[in-house]
């Protein structure tokens, strides 16, 4: 019977940590981690590694769009869990030295107001590794783009790759 109260008590301790724990880990999260978006390609300039792109949008935040003009600098925040984004969940206003907070945000330049089955053409820089590894993707196809969480400029881009990659030959 002793044996078994112990037993007890050192379960529900073992419990109990691994609860603050995953607690504590849940609620500081790392600020270097990455999350994962896909969109449509519409064009890439490789020159100034411009890409712009196709997101899917919230209906509720496809309606605030309509807030703002094309070429305004602009916050996407995407909905997501763990490290990977669905769809832009809000729009808001983005100035030059404002401090990105969210983790599934980042600062885009809206390339159209025209939201069509909610999605909004955004536009972004990326590093030239970025423009070199979608250089088989043509307009109109999907790519995934990996980025740090609450970054604000193009260094928070990781990678842009094609959504679907081709097998390797064999």
């Amino acid at each position: 019977m002793f044996r078994q109260l112990i037993a007890v008590l050192v379960v529900a301790l073992c419990v109990g940590a691994g609860v603050t724990t995953a607690q504590t880990t849940q609620t500081q999260g790392p600020v270097n981690d990455t999350f994962l978006w896909h969109g449509e390609l519409v064009a890439v300039d490789s020159g100034s590694g411009t890409f712009t792109v196709k997101a899917h949008m919230l209906s509720d935040a496809a309606k605030d769009v309509a807030r703002f003009n094309a070429g305004d600098r602009v916050l996407l925040t995407w909905s997501g869990v763990d490290k990977y984004a669905g769809a832009v969940r809000l729009i808001a206003k983005h100035e030059a030295n404002q401090t990105v907070n969210d983790p599934f945000a980042f600062p885009v330049e809206l390339a159209s107001r025209d939201v069509q089955n909610d999605y909004v053409t955004i536009r972004f820089r990326a590093p030239a590794a970025a423009v070199a590894a979608v250089k088989t993707v043509k307009p109109g196809e999907w790519i995934t783009v990996t980025m740090r969480q609450r970054s604000s400029d193009a260094q928070g881009i990781v990678s842009i790759e094609p959504y679907v990659k081709s097998a390797p030959n064999t």
